[in-house]
């Protein structure tokens, strides 16, 4: 009988929140991104609490940039277990998750954007990742205005096959959400050298192995990375 439910509680999450958020510091002033206000609400609470009402239970807060703030913020959450991995520079996506790496227990570990929020369903991903027996998946989703994002391209087995950069054309492609499932050992291409992406020097590598999957979805997402966005999520979330 094929499995339906995967214990959530037992799926660590690192959350990528130490970025410099240098598009919305005209609005934010001097709080990190994923502090940002949304009708009252910083938005890390908005993200935790849905990731809590998923299942999930664990969470590896990446935090860099007035890391102090964030982790004083979340010091009084007692609905999950949350410990903090710290970075005193810069190390990109890709180096943050390589930092966080002696964190981790799972196997496989989720991975998501802390400035980012989708109605994906973790355990229906995480099924299709366990199904395909594939070391990695991306959820994507198809938008019709091309002109922030990248696109990824599959081939018809669902592996991801290439990535492309940012064209501007507006038409419709599949682009990734910002949320992934790892294997641990995936972690043998993450690099000690800092600072990283995990978007432009990680997956590309990975791909070309075919070794990664995309995860197709339709629900809802919401990236607060520029200011007209996090207008757009007062009135969303």
């Amino acid at each position: 009988m094929k499995k339906t439910k995967i214990d959530l509680s037992t799926i660590d999450t690192v959350i990528l929140a130490g970025g410099l958020g240098t598009r919305l510091k005209p609005v934010l002033k001097d709080k990190p991104k994923c502090l940002a206000p949304i009708n009252g609400k910083p938005f890390i609470d908005i993200l935790l609490d849905e990731c809590i009402d998923q299942g999930l239970r664990r969470f590896i807060l990446c935090v860099g940039y007035l890391k102090e703030q964030v982790i004083e913020h979340l010091s009084d959450r007692n609905d999950c277990e949350i410990v903090f991995s710290e970075e005193d520079e810069p190390l990109g996506t890709g180096g943050a998750v390589k930092n966080a790496e002696p964190l981790i227990k799972s196997d496989p570990v989720l991975v998501m954007n802390g400035d980012s929020i989708s109605g994906l369903r973790i355990n229906d991903m995480l099924l299709f990742h366990a199904e395909n027996i594939a070391d990695g998946c991306i959820a994507i989703r198809r938008v019709k205005n091309s002109k922030r994002y990248g696109q990824v391209v599959l081939d018809e087995l669902s592996r991801i096959i290439l990535f492309k950069e940012k064209n501007g054309a507006g038409k419709s492609i599949w682009i990734s959400t910002g949320i992934y499932v790892l294997t641990r050992n995936l972690f043998s291409y993450f690099r000690d050298q800092y600072p990283y992406s995990i978007e432009t020097d990680i997956f590309p590598i990975i791909v070309k192995k075919q070794k990664i999957l995309g995860f197709k979805t339709q629900d809802y997402f919401l990236d607060i990375g520029i200011p007209e966005a996090l207008i757009k999520a007062k009135s969303l979330l």
